[in-house]
């Protein structure tokens, strides 16, 4: 098995920076955004790429071992709490990266930003162990250049996560055990520019993103009960970079129902992308007591390509203004088409899917009691992962809850959110493993009117 530890690239790549430059001057020929937003929103900009290095892995996985990691599906805090729910829907508190067409949602700017922590347990029906992990998931800026007619998103999001470990052991020589210790942890980032249209009830929105990131590996091998003890360790270890640019579309209809209602209908479009991939793997030998005394290199800064494939997904939902919304998303991709070097077929992957069902409930948006305009969440999620493991297929199954607590005395339209997801995935039977975990949420939106509000002079 191949093992990965991911190291995250401090910097993205120039077209993006050109890309945010234009973003701020357009904001600047805006003549409703006044001075102190201009600087606030620089503000949010730095702290977007100076907090990007520090992005944590948020998920762990064994499963994570196979390819470019353990795909991610979108969204943020929010989604999360109610199944991943977010195709068709979404409330104007927030951001939302699963469609682009939603940024067109808001009226006022936004930023949001999400931590995450995941304790999971890990079994093969003979042995059993824990991990926890934890750190930043997403951040997002959502810029009204129009009003009600233009929205500009902009957002750091992980494409993939890697994290696991594996220890083989069997006979070696003159009665020792010959060990084998595989680990990986990293994964790939999303950074995206996404400009949406609302045209009346019909939302339109088209996403450019930059997907990159690192993966690093270590193979550790050495024997045990060998005398004498001066039998080394040989370490294998690997760096993978990726990098690449790709485009990315989706529409919401919103059909009115009454003055207070309406359905949602709308779907998007990921096309398949290939990454550009180098690598990096030396051979180091080690003494018994863990001194380096050589180290070879094996792979230097070879260039290859990864191609991932496409994905789109589709929905409904129905909403009633401010007092509830429920939905059902259905996302799908087809991980029989991943390739990686020279085009040969992956036999570890299959057709994955997602089906996410979930709603918002506000009992009472106005009410003078705090915990009256408290917003709960609710959802259930049933994944086919992508994984083939003896051609088993690993499935996902996992119920969702969180609440959205108000920020309003102390901040515009803000809020907190919390969540957690129970889930299970996979199973002991043909070499599995069962993973049980459970995840938590952390997310805080901002936002306040004021930061785009024309200045009146008397």
């Amino acid at each position: 098995m191949a093992a990965n530890v991911k190291l995250f690239e401090s910097k993205i790549k120039s077209d993006i920076f050109v890309a945010l430059e234009k973003v701020l001057v357009g904001l600047n020929r805006v003549n409703f955004i006044m001075l102190r937003s201009q600087k606030f929103i620089a503000a949010l900009l730095l702290g977007f790429f100076v907090l990007m290095p520090a992005m944590a892995q948020n998920t762990q996985s064994a499963y994570s071992v196979y390819g470019v990691g353990d795909p991610n599906w979108g969204g943020y805090s929010h989604n999360s709490s109610m199944g991943g729910l977010g195709v068709t829907y979404n409330n104007r508190f927030y951001t939302n990266n699963i469609n682009p067409a939603l940024t067109a949602t808001t009226n006022e700017a936004i930023f949001q930003f999400d931590a995450a922590l995941d304790y999971r347990t890990h079994a093969n029906g003979v042995e059993k162990y824990s991990g926890t992990t934890a750190g930043f998931k997403d951040l997002s800026i959502n810029l009204p250049i129009k009003l009600t007619k233009w929205n500009i998103g902009i957002n750091l999001s992980p494409y993939s996560n890697v994290k696991y470990a594996f220890t083989q052991s069997e006979p070696g020589p003159e009665g020792s055990t010959a060990i084998t210790e595989v680990s990986g942890v990293g994964g790939l980032d999303e950074a995206a520019v996404t400009n949406a249209f609302r045209f009346g009830n019909l939302l339109i929105g088209a996403k450019i993103s930059y997907i990159f990131g690192s993966i690093q590996e270590e193979d550790r091998f050495y024997l045990e009960g060998l005398r004498p003890t001066s039998f080394g360790t040989s370490v294998v270890n690997g760096v993978v970079n990726f990098g690449q640019i790709t485009a990315s579309g989706g529409f919401v209809y919103k059909a009115p129902i009454s003055d207070l209602s309406r359905l949602n209908i709308g779907g998007f479009y990921n096309p398949e992308v290939t990454l550009k991939e180098t690598a990096f793997i030396t051979l180091e030998n080690q003494a018994s007591g863990g001194n380096v005394f050589s180290t070879d290199t094996l792979v230097n800064n070879l260039e290859t390509q990864v191609l991932v494939p496409e994905r789109f997904g589709f929905g409904i939902s129905y909403e009633r203004f401010q007092k509830l919304a429920i939905g059902v998303d259905f996302q799908t991709q087809d991980w029989t088409k991943y390739r990686r070097v020279n085009g040969t077929e992956e036999p570890n992957f299959g057709q994955a899917f997602r089906i996410a069902v979930g709603g918002e409930l506000l009992p009472n948006f106005q009410s003078p009691k705090y915990l009256g305009r408290i917003s709960y969440r609710f959802g259930v999620h049933y994944e086919r992962t992508p994984y083939l493991v003896n051609n088993d297929e690993v499935n996902d199954l996992g119920i969702s809850f969180g609440a959205a607590l108000p920020l309003n005395a102390f901040w515009g339209l803000s809020h907190i959110n919390v969540g957690a997801t129970i889930g299970q995935r996979g199973d002991t039977s043909n070499g599995k493993i069962r993973e049980d975990y459970i995840k938590v949420y952390l997310g805080f939106s901002l936002q306040d009117v004021t930061w785009f509000a024309r200045q009146k002079f008397n």
